[in-house]
């Protein structure tokens, strides 16, 4: 009878391998799902009408540094545009944030992403450049944020 070698992989620690390098794109699959769920349970605020509701509760306001220095944060009206654009609403939507609904289809594109990845392991390498695109994508986003934001501090002062 020949001993097992200590220096070769177990079967169970291969898998475990696999499982942790699959781990990032699992955490970022779930959390885009429960961003996009999120924004599909919250009711949309009609005209005039800042709060969002979840069923018929309406939800605070929750923006911190609009309630301290009484300035929109760049986020202020993301959520209710992101949920807006969620229930098809892209004139709500461009009115609460400009780019909330550019925001819900990044993450819509994120989550496309992860779960191809973690469908088709072994096609990694070709939808890398993919994931590129995607980083590309988040810093030019994070640009339009900042720009956003100027422009609507400058129609804010």
């Amino acid at each position: 009878m020949v001993p097992d070698d200590p220096l070769r992989p177990r079967a169970g620690l291969r898998i475990l391998a696999f499982e942790q390098r699959q781990l990032p794109h699992l955490v970022v699959l779930f959390l885009c799902t429960m961003l996009v769920a999120a924004a599909l349970t919250l009711s949309p605020a009609g005209p005039g009408d800042r709060p969002l509701h979840l069923f018929s509760l309406p939800l605070p306001e929750t923006c911190s540094f609009l309630g301290l220095t009484g300035l929109p944060c760049p986020g202020c009206g993301l959520t209710r545009s992101v949920v807006a654009a969620a229930h098809g609403n892209l004139a709500a939507s461009w009115g609460f944030h400009r780019l909330g609904a550019l925001t819900l289809f990044y993450i819509l594109l994120q989550a496309m992403f992860r779960l191809g990845i973690l469908i088709f392991p072994q096609g990694t390498a070709a939808v890398f450049g993919t994931g590129i695109w995607l980083n590309r994508g988040l810093i030019g986003l994070a640009i339009l944020y900042g720009i956003n934001w100027l422009i609507t501090l400058a129609r804010f002062l």
